[in-house]
């Protein structure tokens, strides 16, 4: 009796770690589009992001050092690079090439299909008819905002490989999470200390501290405490404890919700308006998330 009501709550509480997780996210594209196009280049928002949560993690890390399974490095070293600068980079310059809506839309989309083609081709873990159907709404509402991008000539399309890229790490960071066994806050942890490590002195080596010392200081307040506390850490450690309740699979569909908070948040906070193509799109994508996590039990059925 205990286990069959243990199951629910430790679902529910997987999704309400995955939505806050992609809420942080869906206002990091806004914010990180900001910063790359003001006085910050995608490395100097990169080190105020790996930097201050490496900095942050430190203790944690150091703390649980044998709950790392350092004996297993392929999956620690996907993670690593799945959601640290390789990730970061490459999205970011896309950022700066495509715009912050064809990002939200398209990235999000894309990890969501990239997880489930992994776990298919890799794992054998084959997606049913209800979870291939949410995914192929979701592609649909994403690839419907891109198309009418391009046809109405705002397509960046080097921004787009970016970005579909940059979405491929994040799959794969999602799917090697499962494997290291590791609990989010040491996940998290490893991530940002290992990042941190290898790339900010080489950030500092080659002039980085003269670019921050640049730029205004409440630029580097915000990028560095949105990025580096509230995106590195918070949201990163809700979305390991998402992986760990609801799997990778399920954690990933909830991705494509990014484009839709997204644009309601650049609405209010940046004025961005929202054409009638757009919406569609966004509810689209929405409906496909809905459709393929119901299987999952998240929700009760109605029947």
């Amino acid at each position: 009796m205990m286990s069959v009501l243990r199951t629910p709550s430790r679902r529910l509480v997987g999704v309400l770690a995955a939505l806050f997780a992609v809420t942080v996210w869906a206002g990091w594209l806004p914010i990180t589009r900001l910063g790359v196009l003001s006085a910050l280049a995608p490395a100097d928002v990169g080190a105020l992001r790996y930097g201050t949560s490496g900095l942050l993690l430190l203790p944690v890390l150091l703390a649980r050092w044998r709950e790392v399974p350092w004996q297993r490095p392929i999956p620690i070293i996907i993670a690593c690079a799945g959601a640290g600068m390789p990730y970061f980079f490459v999205f970011a310059v896309g950022l700066r090439l495509a715009k912050s809506g064809q990002g939200a839309v398209l990235g999000p989309g894309s990890v969501s299909a990239f997880a489930t083609l992994i776990l298919w081709a890799l794992f054998r873990e084959r997606p049913d008819r209800y979870q291939l159907l949410g995914l192929a709404v979701t592609l649909c509402g994403s690839f419907g905002i891109l198309f009418h991008d391009v046809v109405s000539g705002g397509a960046h399309l080097e921004g787009f490989a970016l970005i579909v890229l940059g979405s491929l790490c994040w799959a794969s960071f999602t799917v090697a999470s499962r494997f290291t066994g590791m609990r989010p806050l040491v996940n998290a942890a490893v991530v940002s200390v290992v990042n941190a490590s290898l790339f900010v002195p080489l950030y500092l080596m080659f002039g980085g501290f003269s670019h921050l010392a640049a730029a205004p200081w409440h630029t580097l307040l915000l990028q560095a405490g949105y990025q580096g506390a509230l995106t590195g850490v918070v949201a990163l450690v809700s979305f390991s404890y998402a992986i760990d309740r609801i799997g990778p699979a399920a954690a990933a569909r909830f991705m494509p919700l990014v484009p839709v908070l997204a644009a309601i948040i650049g609405w209010r906070l940046l004025g961005d308006t929202i054409d009638a193509a757009t919406a569609i799109g966004l509810c689209a994508v929405a409906g496909g998330v809905l459709i393929a996590t119901r299987v999952f039990g998240l929700w009760p059925s109605t029947r």
